[in-house]
């Protein structure tokens, strides 16, 4: 598919060139008219940038008739959006239930609370739009729209201002087409916190505008909030050279003040979670359920684990193997194929970084760029598992490559012709017409990549029993689930919101006779069912 679009650009390009000598005069006057208003609309770089940010909102939100709301179907979605629940009940974790052994699902601890695994910057934006719009997915529709408005406002303290708002628009599909807009699982909140501390770097450092250490700080916040790992890859290298280039009282107290606020949020959030300031939440519970590392040089734990049904270990020991074998210097570099396709849109805005890396090297404007995105590609290395949205702390400074290599290459000439022109105003429009052409199609046909996951995912089936439930039955309900034949222990249908005993229909593992009496007594009042997916998607009296 990538490559597809790939050459389909190509095509388009070659297309535009056939012609580019044969076309009226009045049709090149409307180009230039038009890139004319574009350059002069990027002179308003505040305009530029909170105009990208709305653009972006309104189109996804012009959709939705067409394009619902995404339904979560990947387990950390679920963690994320127990988090979201819990947060916008004004709690940063929940007490474990007293039957809590009922209740173990994928990437969600149990003891010491009842909480997610996971950092809690994504589940605060989700939060956010569960309490302003009454659903979650509005919190990561506003974060997409933010992190286009923080992106072209970071570019423009590193390039010309046409050349910030291009390399803005080359994140378009990002933002508004990719799972991180279209699902719960997160990318656009740490990519927010990695754009304020890049574009604050670079005018505190070059252009000395100290003012800019509180937005420094306050993303650098965000990203540590948000992926500990990546952002702290991103946040040292960075004050190490803001260290080498300013010292001053002026530029370290800010970052200090909202350093430490962070760091004690952090610190507040992982002692009400699994009650010790220093340990997170993925650590307890990593303790508790995995034996495999998120990280390949350390060693597999010697400790049992007493497994349930959501045992994922025999996949993850493949995953962790190939990942400290030869293979990683295939599967790492196919991962990070995949990410630089979900940052541009399209792999041909990767041409001109490839042709023009020496010189972005050599340029002490973009050095600085090119060591960031070595760092997280030595990182990646030594991590386990590799998604888009790890590296997404250092999207901006990927997008900063490429817009520049896209000056160099307009400098470009062919015996005489410009053809490196030519080629700067034809890859956008060839890059948006084969983006709104798959888009199109993807969303008329509902075959867009979360709809597929939806439909193929067990989630959906379970609201879809749910609302039989209660539509036949109205009232409180427990569903006890059988995984008992299921031919992957993948399948998850243990999702339950943060008040586990306000729910209409509660879902409970099913762990013998002896044992469910206990919940049936706990709940007395309410109608008891089996579940069994491995049998049945019907429900049957307990």
């Amino acid at each position: 598919m990538h490559i597809r679009q790939l050459v389909y650009c190509a095509v388009l390009i070659g297309i535009f060139g056939a012609f580019a000598k044969t076309v009226p005069p009045i049709w090149r006057d409307l180009w230039q008219k038009f890139v004319s208003w574009l350059s002069a609309l990027a002179h308003h770089k505040t305009l530029s940038w909170v105009g990208l940010g709305v653009f972006v909102l309104v189109v996804r939100a012009a959709l939705l008739p067409i394009w619902p709301i995404p339904k979560p179907s990947i387990y950390d979605e679920f963690s994320y959006l127990l988090q979201a629940d819990t947060f916008s009940h004004g709690r940063l974790t929940n007490p474990a239930h007293p039957l809590w052994h009922f209740f173990e699902s994928t990437y969600i601890l149990q003891q010491p609370t009842y909480a997610s695994r996971f950092p809690p910057a994504q589940g605060l934006a989700l939060a956010v739009g569960q309490l302003l719009f009454g659903h979650p997915w509005f919190g990561v529709w506003l974060s997409a729209g933010m992190l286009a408005a923080a992106l072209c406002w970071a570019l423009q303290g590193w390039l010309p201002r046409g050349w910030a708002l291009l390399g803005a628009f080359i994140g378009l599909d990002l933002y508004l087409f990719s799972y991180w807009m279209n699902s719960y699982w997160g990318g656009a909140v740490t990519a927010i916190g990695g754009a304020l501390v890049t574009g604050a770097w670079v005018r505190i450092v070059r252009a000395k505008q100290w003012s800019y250490a509180w937005i420094f700080g306050i993303g650098a916040a965000i990203v540590i909030l948000a992926r500990p790992f990546e952002g702290l890859l991103l946040v040292v290298p960075a004050l190490i050279s803001l260290g080498m280039a300013d010292r001053t009282t002026r530029v370290w107290l800010p970052m200090v003040i909202t350093g430490v606020l962070g760091a004690s949020w952090l610190a507040y959030d992982n002692h009400r979670v699994t009650g010790h300031a220093l340990r997170l939440p993925y650590r307890e519970y990593y303790e508790q359920y995995e034996v495999v590392p998120p990280f390949s040089i350390v060693p597999t734990s010697a400790t049992p684990r007493t497994f349930r049904h959501f045992d994922m270990e025999v996949r993850n020991r493949e995953t962790y193997e190939r990942a400290r074998s030869w293979h990683l210097f295939i599967d790492r570099p196919l991962d990070w194929l995949t990410l630089l396709r979900y940052y541009c849109g399209n792999l041909i805005w990767l041409l001109p970084v490839v042709v023009f890396m020496p010189a972005l090297w050599r340029s002490t404007k973009t050095r600085f760029a090119v060591i960031l995105m070595a760092v997280t590609g030595a990182a990646s290395l030594i991590e386990v598992w590799w998604y888009p949205h790890y590296g997404a702390p250092f999207l901006a400074a990927m997008l900063i490559l490429v817009a520049q290599s896209m000056r160099y290459l307009r400098q470009w000439k062919y015996h005489g012709r410009r053809v490196g022109r030519f080629l700067i105003n034809a890859m956008p429009v060839a890059v948006f017409l084969v983006t709104v052409t798959s888009e199109a199609e993807a969303i008329a046909t509902h075959r867009t990549t979360d709809q597929i996951q939806a439909r193929n995912a067990q989630n959906t089936q379970k609201e879809n029993i749910e609302q039989e439930l209660l539509k036949k039955q109205p009232g409180q309900h427990v569903i006890f689930v059988s995984y008992a034949g299921l031919p992957s222990p993948h399948e998850e249908w243990i999702h339950n919101p943060a008040n586990i005993d306000a729910a209409p229909v509660i879902w409970a593992l099913d762990l013998g006779q002896t044992e469910n009496e206990k919940l049936r007594h706990y709940y007395a009042g309410r109608s008891f069912w089996r579940f069994k997916p491995a049998q049945s998607m019907t429900l049957s009296p307990y």
